[in-house]
């Protein structure tokens, strides 16, 4: 089994205890049936600030606790062994840590204090996988600023956000180049929403940019850069959708664990059946391989070495494995594990989308994997 060093221990522990204190109320309101709000989850977020989760991949000269891959995947890990994780702050992409002037204080330092929050816009109706060629949101020049025509969709967070980062095609070249990010006010007279509802209760986006009109300021990384550079955190992304599976997979197992061997039947625990025995065990192994490779694969990040493929791994392979732990879970507890009110329905619901999200199966096993290993 992986070992943290004593660091990240340390930093696992006041994860727990924070998710404890503030998180586990909030679950439990959750399966109630109770809709919970940014309200809700602020004391959390806040406690969370105090303790310095805050920015975890920002250089600390923005304010951020610059922490590791390895640190920032055990975090996730714990976190999100609740229903209702800690939502830290502080997000940004990478190719915006160098903003300067006007751009800084206008999309920088109101997101690293809290005081706005944002989302992303890439996919669209005509592709999600190969997002670079798919790309046909077009902005042109015009005056000192530009106007943007086009349509995005399954965009999460929108409801939160108060500024969207859209990409859009500023040059005819296919792919990555001629991409650029602008961001957009989410009270832009140009730009329309409409929900469209998801799995699990979720709520996803459609939006429309109709001559939506943002000025010259708005370009962010550069002309043309926009896509490389947010391709810059999607390793990272990766990462992460993969220790987030691993969370869930251990809260799973957990329950299995506690409901085997408290449930009584034909006059035994459950966890005296030998195909019960079987589902916790092979689910142990699983979640124990996979956090073995996942921080294998992240200390190689650490290195500064290239690990694409590894992230394309990871979350590839941790996605397909929790949906197998979650499936064993709900047999184990049967109906118990068929309702709403256990975490066990929402996550077979949540899980279901991320192996589809951050890139789908197929994509990473024979575009991303396949193609390096074939190279």
């Amino acid at each position: 089994m992986y070992d943290f060093n004593e660091e990240t221990r340390t930093l696992v522990d006041l994860v727990r205890r924070l998710v404890a204190d503030n998180q586990m109320p909030l679950e439990t309101r959750k399966l109630r049936g109770e809709r919970l709000t940014q309200a809700d989850y602020a004391p959390g977020r806040e406690a969370a600030r105090k303790a310095g989760l805050w920015g975890l991949d920002l250089p600390s000269e923005l304010g951020g606790a610059q922490l590791p891959l390895v640190d920032r995947l055990a975090i996730t890990e714990e976190n999100f062994k609740c229903l209702t994780p800690l939502r830290f702050g502080g997000d940004i992409l990478s190719n915006m840590f160098h903003l300067q002037g006007e751009q800084k204080a206008r999309y920088v330092d109101p997101f690293l204090a809290d005081a706005k929050a944002l989302c992303f816009a890439q996919t669209e109706p005509g592709g999600g996988a190969d997002p670079a060629r798919a790309v046909s949101t077009y902005a042109k020049r015009d005056g000192d600023g530009w106007v943007i025509n086009g349509s995005k969709i399954w965009i999460s967070s929108f409801d939160d956000a108060d500024t969207v980062f859209v990409f859009a095609r500023t040059a005819k070249e296919r792919g990555a180049d001629g991409i650029s990010m602008f961001a957009v006010e989410k009270d832009n007279p140009g730009l329309i929403a409409r929900p469209v509802p998801m799995l699990g209760g979720f709520t996803t986006h459609q939006l429309t940019f109709d001559n939506c009109r943002v000025d010259d300021i708005a370009v962010i990384g550069g002309e043309g850069a926009g896509f490389k550079g947010a391709q810059q955190a999607l390793s990272a992304a990766r990462f992460e959708v993969g220790a987030r599976a691993l969370g869930i997979a251990q809260r799973c197992y957990e329950m299995m664990v506690e409901y085997a061997k408290q449930r009584v039947v034909f006059e035994g625990a459950l966890s005296e059946k030998q195909a019960v025995q079987s589902m916790i065990v092979d689910s142990w192994i699983e979640i124990q391989q996979h956090r073995l490779m996942m921080y294998a694969c992240a200390e190689k990040a650490d290195r500064g070495e290239d690990s694409r493929v590894e992230a394309g791994l990871i979350k590839m392979t941790c996605t397909e494995m929790v949906s197998r732990v979650i499936d064993r879970a709900i047999q184990i507890h049967g109906a118990a594990g068929c309702t709403y009110e256990s975490p066990l329905a929402h996550w077979y619901d949540h899980q279901r989308m991320a192996r589809i999200y951050e890139g789908p199966t197929e994509v990473h096993k024979f575009r991303v994997i396949a193609r390096r290993l074939l190279a």
